[in-house]
């Protein structure tokens, strides 16, 4: 419990600054780009996170499971880590080549110049290692030394539209130096071993069925982005994007707990401990519902003053926008605590990749009907019911599958 509550802490103070400082940035973000600008730097990295998230196959959930297996034992746990790098940085090197290529033949041919140098971060990404073994310190700290410095940078630099490519710049060279940082830190965990191309390439499928599910994430979550940049203006792309990285400041909150107890639950689940698991991942849902509930009345209440506060009137528009988004802040972090805590680490991918394939095809659906239609209505209706579908597929999975019971009188 003690690993668990120095985690928590480091990951709570890396989250503070995930919610604290975009309370700084986004307004003065938003007032010198302007929603155009805004608008530009969405669409195409809504494109470029396609790429991204290629490069990074499954690693994110799958490479934690692997490693959070092995952790004890270090020769074990050093060979794991070489043949998951290695097919990731394979994957990446061919996946940056047609990056390249393809972006070529598209708008703001220069943004995505610059935005290569994410594509490139997903090769030096190996987080899920640190995750894995619930070493939470060196990732917080990495992460936050990064986040204020471009904090810093944005603050000084970002002044008005012109400054658009330097922005992209920050937040794409932030994010390179966030993942280079953890290797310093990599030496001391493991040794080098050398593996070969086919101990490499045997986790490749494995991965593929986490990978499936983050395409079905990622087009439910990116896509409003692409086609609203294709059928409507930059514009409308910088209201929706705006009014929902509003609502998901908020509910990142609760993802601290998730992430820190992904590792444990799965190690939990590996011991064969499934009272233990299903008990803290009561405690952690209950804990979620208790934060995001009231959240979000105080969101619906205060609406027309905060948006104005904080965006500025070129953002006017969002005053409608955001009180549609307002039950995300429930709906998202309860579907993130059953997959975190349950459907991951008790291996159950099946079940994860239906709820999520099934939010995208609905997702998709939505989308390409009403966004020629009636524009960003259309991508605000989709988000809503995407991810309120996936969060009710995970909890009939959850309520019918174990003796979990909401308390109903504490909600």
């Amino acid at each position: 419990m003690k690993k668990i509550a120095e985690n928590i802490l480091y990951q709570g103070i890396y989250q503070f600054l995930q919610i604290v400082l975009p309370i700084i940035t986004v307004p003065i973000i938003s007032n010198a780009l302007g929603p155009s600008g805004v608008g530009k730097f969405n669409y195409t990295n809504s494109i470029t996170s396609y790429f991204v998230l290629v490069a990074g196959l499954g690693l994110a959930n799958y490479g934690v499971r692997e490693i959070a297996s092995v952790r004890e034992d270090k020769q074990k746990l050093s060979r794991k880590f070489w043949q998951l790098e290695g097919m990731n940085v394979l994957t990446a090197i061919v996946v940056l080549i047609l990056f390249y290529v393809i972006t070529g033949f598209l708008r703001y041919y220069q943004l995505y110049l610059i935005e290569s140098l994410m594509v490139i971060s997903a090769l030096l990404d190996i987080s899920w290692f640190f995750v894995g073994i619930e070493d939470f310190q060196k990732v917080s700290l990495a992460n936050m030394f990064v986040k204020v410095f471009s904090f810093i940078l944005i603050l000084f630099l970002v002044r008005n539209e012109s400054d658009l490519n330097v922005y992209v710049f920050i937040i794409s060279f932030s994010t390179l130096v966030s993942q280079a940082l953890l290797w310093i830190f990599l030496l001391t965990k493991i040794s080098f071993v050398k593996v070969t191309f086919s101990e490499m390439i045997v986790h490749l499928l494995p991965a593929l069925h986490y990978f499936i599910s983050k395409i079905a994430i990622s087009l439910y979550t990116n896509l409003n982005k692409t086609l609203l940049g294709i059928f409507s203006t930059a514009v409308f792309v910088g209201y929706y994007s705006n009014s929902l990285t509003f609502i998901l400041m908020l509910a990142t909150m609760m993802s601290t707990l998730d992430e820190v107890l992904l590792p444990r639950m799965s190690n939990l689940y590996a011991n064969e401990k499934k009272e233990s698991l299903e008990r803290i991942l009561k405690i952690s849902i209950h804990t979620s519902l208790f934060v995001t509930i009231p959240m979000t009345f105080g969101i619906l209440v205060t609406n027309n003053k905060i948006v104005s506060w904080f965006f500025g009137d070129k953002f006017i528009f969002i005053k409608s926008v955001v009180p549609f988004f307002s039950p995300l802040i429930i709906i998202i972090p309860l579907g993130v605590s059953i997959a975190r805590q349950y459907l991951v680490p008790e291996g159950k991918i099946r079940n994860y990749n239906i709820s999520v394939i099934a939010a995208a095809v609905v997702s998709v659906i939505i989308n390409v009907i009403l966004i020629p239609k009636i524009g960003i209505w259309g991508a605000v209706i989709a988000t809503l019911t995407a991810e309120s579908l996936n969060t009710i597929i995970r909890l009939i999975d959850l309520k019918t599958q174990t003796d979990f019971k909401f308390n109903w009188v504490l909600i």
